[in-house]
């Protein structure tokens, strides 16, 4: 399974694709760099990650850039909207609209793109949270989100 997370290491949040190599063990690919890590602990698979967890470094060095050491890192949930109250996606990060997949009455199931929010340089296609039909849209592309601000109300 492969994917996209957010890692803070530091207190620097940054997004990086990881992919599961096996049970405890991922490739994380950061600006071009490639890393294997052990993530102990999980108990669950990649795909399913809801929970932050402990990602640490295998034993054997690794180089890594200065800005972003393989020593533990926080690995909470994969960028996904959050559903406030019953209705309202949000964004799980900062960024800006780049598309709107859906338009007003349109009916989405769940995991299918919204709309197309771009962080840190990269795009990042956000997902219904559940089956429902689109009630309004609330934001325009090109507008600037910050964490948490309601993107699409769904009914």
């Amino acid at each position: 399974m492969k994917g996209k997370v957010k890692v803070i290491v530091d207190g620097v949040p940054y997004e990086v694709e990881v992919e599961e190599l096996d049970g405890e063990k991922f490739k994380v690919s950061f600006e071009g760099e490639s890393y294997e890590v052990e993530a102990k602990d999980l108990g669950i698979p990649l795909s399913a990650m809801e929970m932050p967890a402990q990602a640490q470094a295998p034993s054997a060095p690794v180089t890594a850039p200065t800005s972003a050491p393989a020593a533990p890192v926080e690995v909470p949930n994969a960028p996904t909207p959050s559903v406030s109250g019953e209705s309202v996606v949000t964004a799980p990060m900062p960024g800006k609209i780049l598309r709107v997949l859906v338009r007003e009455g349109d009916q989405v199931k769940v995991g299918q793109g919204l709309l197309v929010l771009e962080a840190m340089k990269m795009e990042n296609e956000i997902p219904s949270p559940k089956d429902g039909i689109v009630k309004k849209i609330l934001v325009k592309e090109g507008e600037t989100v910050d964490t948490g601000q309601a993107l699409i109300e769904l009914g």
